[in-house]
């Protein structure tokens, strides 16, 4: 039955990033950390998600013609809040961090939502990258979640739907390339994690097929509206099952 959860979680979800870049690793990783560790299930995820962000890339590979210059500040702060991040793994409360992620991008799209005006294009407000790109890093260092931090930024830019899941996977491989390389060299990864890893290839690429049909099928103004609400929907499901942390503390 654990299996079956995880397979499940694994579909749905590789359909969700396929057509708007995350949505994975948010229905995956509490899937797999119901019956094994938080480090465990964010290197079993890691492995996968890794992949399908390859080949968003290689399906979006014509938007690297625009460049990534702008995006340096960025992908360097999330590197850096990656680091920060894996120092407190094993320490922090995985709950109190999703609670957080919720809650900070509740407030991200709903300002972006009363202020479409606000949106600027790529390397105009470089603090703002920094900020977005520690967050990310965090996130992923703590509960294997960065995409969300990823897509709030992307959509606040004046981005096609192709530059943006481009920009979007080329973060993920960056920072899922680094978690791997540190999970590696701490032992996280067993003959366990490794089997799970084999188990969700079918699921996941199943889901991802799927997903690349719809990408394909959606127009831009529709992809963007459907991936803030998706956006949203997952910002509050965090908040909603993590809230009795706030009791707790």
């Amino acid at each position: 039955m654990n299996l079956l959860l995880v397979f499940l979680a694994a579909f749905v979800g590789s359909g969700l990033k396929a057509i708007g870049g995350f949505g994975f690793a948010t229905l995956t990783t509490p899937a797999v950390a119901i019956f094994w560790s938080v480090p465990t299930a964010i290197a079993v995820i890691s492995v996968p998600t890794l992949l399908t962000s390859l080949l968003n890339g290689w399906r979006t590979r014509s938007a690297a013609a625009e460049g990534l210059v702008p995006f340096a500040p960025f992908f360097l702060a999330g590197l850096a809040g990656l680091a920060l991040g894996l120092t407190v793994l094993f320490n922090a409360d995985a709950r109190l961090m999703k609670f957080f992620l919720g809650a900070f991008l509740i407030g991200q799209v709903l300002w972006q939502w009363t202020h479409p005006e606000s949106a600027k294009p790529p390397g105009a407000s470089p603090l703002r990258g920094i900020g977005m790109g520690l967050l990310a890093g965090v996130m992923l260092g703590t509960v294997g979640m960065p995409s969300h931090g990823i897509a709030a930024y992307l959509t606040g830019l004046n981005l096609s739907k192709t530059r943006y899941l481009f920009v979007l996977s080329a973060a993920q491989v960056i920072l899922r390339a680094a978690v791997i390389a540190s999970l590696l060299a701490a032992g996280t990864f067993s003959r366990d994690s490794l089997l799970l890893i084999a188990a969700v290839t079918i699921p996941v690429f199943s889901g991802f097929f799927v997903g690349t049909l719809l990408f394909a099928r959606l127009p831009e103004r529709a992809f963007f509206r459907a991936v803030t609400a998706a956006l949203l929907a997952m910002a509050v499901s965090l908040v909603a099952a993590n809230w009795s942390v706030l009791l707790a503390s």
